[in-house]
């Protein structure tokens, strides 16, 4: 009597185990597949996520070699342009001058004559960028505190140094070109005090065509760049200034490229123009 109810549940014991076993059989294929199945897409987007990767890389350097090619024949023309023209100002400064010491100090002319030396002054600004531009010598890298080269071009810009905002501690080192930085450094913040009454200038550490490196930020608060023309702005001789010779942005895209960096801009009417110099730390 005693026996039959052990019997009953061994019996329901093994039933249920059975069932289980049966579900195992069937569901267990199934999610193995479905587990395979997301390994499958998982590797799969790695893959094409590392094809598209790779496909941006090939992409900016194809840009970056462009821009090496049009600035390196641009910089030869420059030098022929800068040549040509400074041995016939020069001459014509030089008469300009014998005429002026030539005139009485109450002579009216004397204004006239002055006006013709500033514009050959102005003229040779120009062909001093100019050389500037064409100028292929080789990248002298050394190890130096780009924290401490902004404050220098920061202290160098006069009155104007109360206008920027940089608050950076921290000492930040590179290698790169000191002089040929602070150059690049200064025309934007040139540009910038041109463009606003604020200037902001931030260093961030950052990846760029998978380097790592820091960016230099220079903010202004000015008009910003018009659509059409942010696209134009890096090329030589373009500029919206009345008296700019279309140099100085183009400059310093070839700086940063001889440094293996690269430089973009993000600008909206009205609210200003936000330059990110990238330099690469070997």
């Amino acid at each position: 009597m005693k026996a039959g109810p052990d019997i009953l549940i061994i019996f329901l014991t093994a039933s249920v185990f059975l069932i289980l076993l049966f579900i195992v059989a069937i569901f267990l294929p199934r999610l193995l597949k479905k587990e395979e199945t997301k390994t499958e897409s998982a590797e799969i987007n790695t893959v094409v996520n590392a094809f598209r990767a790779l496909g941006d890389e090939i992409k900016s350097l194809k840009e970056q070699l462009v821009i090496k090619e049009r600035l390196a024949a641009l910089g030869e023309v420059s030098a022929g342009i800068a040549h040509e023209f400074r041995n016939p100002m020069g001459v014509i400064a030089g008469y300009t001058k014998l005429l002026l010491k030539s005139l009485d100090e109450n002579d009216r002319r004397r204004e006239i004559v002055q006006g013709i030396l500033n514009e050959i002054e102005d003229m040779n600004r120009v062909m001093e960028e100019l050389l500037k531009f064409s100028r292929s010598e080789p990248i002298k890298k050394i190890d130096i505190n780009l924290t401490k080269s902004i404050k220098d071009v920061i202290q160098s810009m006069g009155d104007s140094a109360d206008k920027i905002d940089f608050s950076l501690l921290d000492d930040v080192s590179i290698k790169g070109d000191e002089t040929l930085l602070k150059q690049a450094i200064k025309n934007l913040v040139h540009n910038a005090i041109d463009a606003g009454d604020s200037v902001w200038i931030d260093v961030e550490k950052g990846v760029s065509l998978n380097k790592k490196g820091v960016f230099i930020v220079v903010r202004d608060n000015g008009a910003g760049i018009p659509v059409n023309d942010v696209d134009r702005i890096f090329m030589p001789f373009y500029t919206t200034k009345d008296k700019g010779s279309g140099i100085g942005l183009a400059l310093v895209q070839k700086i940063v490229t001889e440094h293996g960096g690269n430089i973009s801009v993000e600008s909206r009417e009205g609210e200003g123009s936000t330059f990110r110099v990238f330099l690469p730390i070997e």
